[in-house]
């Protein structure tokens, strides 16, 4: 019995990594060109039953999860990876605290919306704006691996920094989109509120950075 539990789970598991080679690609693609519309698409499938939820994309925590690893995988793989001392000198360190700073964006961005909102925290309330900002966590995280990558060595400082402007420059407008629409506000408090929440998550990662480094 507990055999054909193993075989079952394994059959499940190698199901789940094949949907993943489908499914990341496209979640990926909405993620940078229709970002507001992915966001959307997150919030309506939390009121979906469980087996049915975001049967045409990755779960976006999941999916930030992934584009993670696979910047880690592409840095190790190409030999990019800046060198690191201390605590993050470790690959395995070094992928947790990526996966805390760039959940720390969607989390901020996710409470400013319920505070300008008035609604009540909780886990519930907190889980829908979170999940539709992992969405786009993700194409953001990658953009500011490839160019900090490019200015420390790779393409070059001309292309990193580029790169970097761009991908804030996108994140930072898509940012003040999403709030103009949940907030039927005007663009010049949309904006504020995106700069608002892109600079309390950055300081709050570079006061771990430091913290972690000191360790």
């Amino acid at each position: 019995m507990d055999f054909m539990k193993i075989i079952k789970s394994l059959e499940l598991l190698l199901y789940e990594l094949m949907v993943w080679l489908v499914f990341y690609p496209l979640t990926l693609f909405k993620s940078i060109f229709h970002p507001l519309r992915l966001m959307d698409y997150a919030d309506d499938e939390l009121d979906d039953e469980d087996d049915d939820r975001y049967s045409d994309t990755l779960s976006p925590p999941i999916f930030l999860a992934i584009t993670l690893g696979l910047i880690h995988l592409v840095e190790l793989t190409a030999n990019w990876n800046i060198q690191t001392e201390g605590f993050l000198a470790d690959d395995r360190n070094l992928i947790a605290f990526r996966m805390v700073a760039f959940s720390l964006f969607p989390l901020m961005f996710s409470l400013r919306l319920l505070r300008s909102r008035k609604i009540a925290l909780d886990r519930k309330t907190l889980r829908e704006p979170f999940y539709a900002q992992c969405f786009i966590a993700a194409p953001f995280a990658i953009g500011i691996n490839t160019g900090t990558l490019g200015v420390a060595g790779g393409a070059g400082i001309g292309v990193g920094f580029g790169l970097i402007l761009a991908t804030l420059a996108w994140y930072v407008a898509v940012q003040s989109l999403w709030f103009r629409a949940n907030l039927q506000t005007g663009w010049v408090r949309s904006f504020g509120k995106a700069l608002r929440g892109f600079f309390e998550a950055l300081i709050i990662v570079i006061v771990l950075g430091v913290v972690i480094n000191a360790v």
